[in-house]
């Protein structure tokens, strides 16, 4: 036993190393190098490795100081930093993929358990593959990139939220869903959240400076590691997910030198480990089940890659950046890595999915991660295809909208003060809370309509809220704002005022309605889609032809 334990060990990490050789010279993310690896010498495939329950032990620990090591680029400090756009972008492109994966589990016909795994599984992009292709194509030093990191760490934030929901369905059976339970979960893991925050802030000063006093590197890291295994285990008793307590560790590191220490230290294991999840991962892969993955693939591969590009490349643009580095932007997140292979592991590993979504998550996994790198360096020709195919109404009403957003979501541009903006954002963050609530008790209390619908009333009043603070906050600042660039003449600031005004209430109340009412089917989405797009084209078409008919006047 001893011997195959070595054995194992030694040939997952000897094979590894080659693949990442290999990936990296055909400009692939290693992560496809370690999977193929995997699926090579599992017990389905040459049999090398046998059993895969150590693999999946050790794998367990790689997960967990990987996303310590993520809660450190999310630390307190650095969040504080983030700008107003990296908030906009990242709530934007979360809710919109999640939409997207929601309605296309619901399509395929999955159960409502596998419909939200399978959700997260295609809705969440991979911060390390995008970081890692950045960095590859010396691409760290730009505007965009800045951007773009930033709202990978603040989906990074979602994503282990995510993981304490799905953790919750794990112990439910296989098939009822227990959702006053479930709720229960949701609620224990942000009071968790909340409560380790608190308790964090008030002793990590204490905390640091005895890291800080630690001189031996050897005890430092002993030291690190059980905290951070220990911070892992507190979450499982408290019925979470692992990882979520090791992120929360590591989102309370502030201090800059033990952060740096910790990269020349513990940083090596996490790399270890993370080599052997995504191998062990692999080896629990099945050759002969992957063609019956084939048509979730030509589905969800594709609806992936051009929703993905949509909504982030929009979500950019309407911040106030250019349609090239928009694209640039959108391109960069199609990547899909840690999280669906987390989130498959999860799932399957409790039963809570079916082999075929965990089958489906390996090669999906594989081909995002080939994908992706090919978009990116073809940013520049995507944009120009979409420009073509865009009518002009379209162009007009997405430009209004990204000039008249740009002094608020990037003020440092326009040398607008952040604290102008704080009411809007409060009030944003607000609407985000209520809207969780009204998911839950959606899902809690599917038969009592009244209680969603008085929350969709508070929602509706924050919108208002929120339509006012815009409204008032475009007037203030019109000297910021360059209409000039599209129109060349007269322009009528109140339209354009009431034009933005409209759509941010119509896609706020769609959200909201959504929200409440998405346990009753998807077909009440896709309705509510249809409506806010149909609405999008006709005020777009209207306030593009009373622009040129004051033009022409």
């Amino acid at each position: 036993m001893e011997h195959n334990i070595l054995f194992e060990v030694g040939i997952v990490l000897f094979l590894g190393f080659f693949a990442a050789v290999a990936m990296r010279k055909l400009g692939q993310s290693v992560i496809a190098g370690y999977m193929v690896v995997g699926l090579a010498i599992g017990p389905k495939a040459l049999g090398i490795v046998k059993d895969t329950g150590l693999l999946s032990t050790l794998s367990e620990l790689g997960i967990v100081l990987l996303m310590f090591f993520l809660g450190l680029e999310f630390s307190i400090n650095k969040f504080k930093k983030i700008k107003n756009s990296v908030f906009f972008i990242g709530t934007y492109e979360v809710i919109l993929n999640l939409l997207v994966g929601f309605i296309a589990g619901s399509l395929m016909g999955f159960a409502l358990k596998e419909r939200l795994f399978l959700t997260g599984i295609i809705a969440l992009s991979s911060s390390g593959v995008v970081a890692k292709l950045l960095f590859e194509m010396k691409r760290t030093a730009s505007k965009e990139s800045e951007i773009l990191m930033g709202v990978m760490v603040f989906e990074d934030f979602f994503a282990i939220l995510i993981l304490g929901i799905l953790s919750s369905f794990t112990a439910a059976d296989k098939v009822s869903l227990p959702l006053k339970d479930i709720t229960i979960s949701m609620l224990k893991s942000l009071g968790f959240y909340a409560v380790f925050i608190i308790i964090g802030i008030l002793f990590i000063n204490k905390i640091i400076d005895l890291l800080a006093r630690i001189d031996s590197q050897e005890l430092f890291t002993a030291l690190m590691i059980g905290l951070i295994l220990l911070t892992g285990s507190l979450a499982v008793y408290m019925g979470l997910a692992s990882a979520a307590g090791a992120f929360l560790m590591g989102m309370l590191i502030v201090s800059y030198d033990v952060e740096e220490r910790l990269h020349r230290t513990v940083s090596a294991f996490k790399d270890i480990f993370m080599l052997i999840f995504f191998i062990s991962f692999g080896t629990l892969l099945d050759i002969r089940q992957i063609p019956g993955t084939l048509p979730m693939i030509l589905i969800i591969v594709p609806l992936t890659i051009v929703s993905e590009i949509l909504i982030s490349s929009s979500g950019a643009f309407f911040s106030g950046f250019s349609a090239s580095s928009a694209f640039t932007i959108g391109s960069s997140m199609i990547a899909r890595g840690e999280y669906s292979m987390i989130y498959a592991y999860l799932g399957y590993s409790a039963g809570a999915i079916p082999a075929s979504i965990y089958q489906f998550t390996g090669v999906y996994v594989f081909i995002m991660t080939l994908v992706a790198p090919v978009m990116m360096k073809n940013s520049v020709k995507l944009k120009s295809y979409a420009s073509l195919i865009t009518p002009g109404f379209l162009k007009y009403g997405a430009k209004l909208v990204s000039l008249t957003l740009k002094p608020i979501l990037l003020p440092e541009e326009s040398g607008i003060a952040y604290e102008k903006t704080y009411m809007f954002l409060t009030h944003f963050t607000i609407y985000l809370a209520v809207i969780l609530s009204i998911l839950l008790t959606s899902m809690l209390f599917k038969g009592l309509l009244f209680i969603p619908i008085m929350l969709v009333l508070i929602e509706f009043f924050l919108i208002y809220r929120l339509r006012y603070f815009l409204s008032i906050k475009i007037k203030k600042i019109e000297e910021q704002i360059n209409y000039h660039e599209i129109h060349h003449g007269p322009y009528n600031l109140d339209r354009i005022v009431k034009f933005i005004a409209n759509l941010l209430t119509a896609l706020l109340t769609i959200v909201a309605l959504g929200a409440a009412f998405w346990s009753f089917g998807y077909m009440i989405l896709i309705a509510l889609l249809v409506l806010f797009v149909l609405y999008l084209l006709s005020v777009c078409w209207y306030v593009y032809r009373a622009s040129r008919r004051q033009i022409n006047i």
